[in-house]
């Protein structure tokens, strides 16, 4: 997604489908449960315990900080984006299930789309199909073409590495659904568990140095929070299109771009003759918030947009959240045009070879599956590759051929609302937006910030100093202060301009006495303008938490 950036380009041959409209205007004024409070938590993607017997404090700690990550992540969505924009009050048709009573048995939601990312075909509509496959799988000759990086151009949220044998055919192909801000949260609980499964799912020669941050001079280097060498989800294993994956780390393709844009996604807009916008690649015009040409992007905004603004009008529809477990799933392939070799074994199915590695099939009366890795491999053993199956006639040369048969699916809920949505103009790149603090962490591990999208914690009774604030639209005079709680000082030591961002390099002072908790920060410029207050950027523990 692109949170900055006009796109007026028109998407084309995408699919989602929108199950439970239906259930979700029936009940609408049933009894209401609070399931949420107390004792509602975010469980861990999937459903997925990445502990085994006898690390079961692990476990425990690991969902405790998943929780608290979620549930501040939502509060950031719930914030919406009006430091650098106009028209973006606080969100009110998008709510946080850890703080809102939920109807017993809310629908959900189901939206998919298709994992083959459809930019691709919009921007080379001239390439052959081959050659198209050929870019999904390995990148786009446009070296202008975003976004960059390790496999950033698929951008549907899913991402797949192809592995072949010495004759060049296939004989696996990889996919993943994962958010990269659930492997940082597990590595600061467990480097060990994340080196587990990196060589479940790449090969038993990763090691766990393989996977440190590393300096210029190649040192590892140590997260303050934890004592430990901090983790590089870009490292030599993870960064590639073949040989395995073990999760997604396309610059877009992470969890709160899509809590963000499903949370973009309940602002009902209006054009200026005040009638509705509905046209999916204009909602996203108008909101700024995704972009037209994906398969995913256009149709989560006009299909919760929908949702929202309901059947019969403003009044009509429902709240919505991404529902517990958040993530992103894969859906099983539609395996109907698939073909085996003769060589395959009587009474084989195509589907025999698609295998889970992690998350879950759908169980019951479940209606969508939960899975966060997958693979399409033919044991060596019966004699025949992946290559040797044919999708629509074609035998498979690469990994985008299965891709145009898989979908991934985000789960959403809905309840009902508290008072009509109000109706908003587009947004627009105000002249002069308000400062906004955007990531706050040590300074040697801002770009752990700046990747993990999770906050930076302080024990009580302590000083850190080399904390880096990055902001935007800020001056080298701007106040800063942390507010929820007293008990956190700031001093200034340093600043500096750095590619349309600020860098304030800040100590922080933390009573002995203060409150626990979270600390949103609040950044004034000189004129007066300010905020809102940023939610959660800092969290206060208690004294010994760290380190261990």
């Amino acid at each position: 997604m692109k949170f900055s950036r006009r796109h007026f380009l028109q998407a084309t041959g995408a699919a989602f489908t929108v199950w439970g409209l239906h259930q979700l205007q029936f009940n609408r004024y049933g009894k209401v449960f609070a399931q949420s409070a107390p004792g509602f938590t975010f469980d861990l993607p999937g459903f997925q315990n990445d502990f085994q017997a006898g690390e079961e404090q692990l476990e425990q700690l690991l969902r405790s900080r998943w929780n608290e990550d979620v549930n501040r992540l939502t509060e950031r969505v719930l914030q919406n984006e009006p430091w650098n924009f106009t028209n973006q009050p606080a969100l009110t048709d998008y709510y946080n299930p850890r703080t809102t009573e939920v109807p017993e048995g809310a629908p959900t939601v189901i939206l998919s789309w298709t994992t083959y990312p459809n930019r691709i075909k919009y921007t080379f509509p001239q390439a052959g199909r081959r050659k198209l496959w050929e870019y999904a799988d390995n990148g786009t000759p446009d070296p202008d073409y975003e976004p960059k990086g390790p496999r950033g151009w698929q951008d549907e949220y899913a991402e797949w590495t192809v592995t072949r044998n010495a004759e060049g055919k296939i004989t696996k192909v990889s996919f993943s659904s994962e958010t990269r801000e659930y492997w940082y949260a597990l590595w600061d609980v467990s480097p060990n568990a994340v080196l587990r499964l990196y060589k479940q799912l790449i090969g038993e020669q990763v090691k766990l140095e393989d996977l440190y941050l590393r300096d210029d001079s190649g040192n590892p280097i140590v997260d303050p929070q934890t004592g430990r060498p901090a983790y590089n989800d870009l490292n030599e294993w993870n960064n590639k299109s073949t040989d395995g994956l073990a999760h997604m780390v396309g610059t877009f393709n992470f969890q709160f771009g899509a809590m963000f844009l499903t949370g973009q996604s309940t602002m009902v807009r209006q054009n200026k003759q005040g009638n509705p916008i509905t046209d999916p690649s204009k909602l996203l015009n108008c909101g700024l918030h995704g972009t037209p040409s994906r398969n995913s992007d256009p149709y989560i905004s006009a299909a919760v947009n929908d949702l929202v603004r309901g059947p019969k009008g403003l009044g009509s529809g429902v709240r919505v959240t991404l529902k517990n477990p958040i993530g992103l799933y894969l859906q099983e392939p539609n395996f109907t045009t698939y073909k085996l070799p003769r060589k395959a074994p009587r009474g084989a199915k195509p589907s025999d070879y698609w295998k889970v590695i992690r998350g879950r099939k759908r169980q019951g009366k479940e209606t969508y599956d939960f899975i966060l890795h997958a693979v399409y491999e033919v044991p060596p053993e019966l004699g025949f590759t992946v290559s040797d199956i044919s999708i629509n006639g074609f035998p498979i040369e690469y990994g985008a051929q299965i891709a145009e048969t898989l979908t991934v699916a985000a789960i959403g809920q809905g309840i009902p609302q508290e008072t009509p949505p109000q109706s908003y103009r587009c947004v627009e790149i105000p002249d002069k937006p308000l400062p906004y603090p955007d990531v706050l962490r040590e300074l040697n591990v801002l770009k752990v910030g700046e990747r993990s999208y999770l906050n930076m914690r302080i024990e009580q009774g302590t000083t850190i100093d080399k904390v880096a604030l990055k902001a935007r639209n800020s001056e080298r005079d701007a106040k800063i202060e942390f507010v929820g709680a007293p008990g956190v000082t700031v001093e200034k030591n340093d600043f500096r301009e750095e590619e349309g961002s600020q860098i304030f390099i800040l100590t922080l002072t933390v009573a002995a006495d203060a409150p626990l908790g979270n600390r949103s920060l609040l950044l004034t410029n000189s004129d007066g303008s300010a905020g809102p207050a940023r939610f959660g950027l800092l969290e206060v523990v208690p004294s010994g938490t760290l380190g261990k």
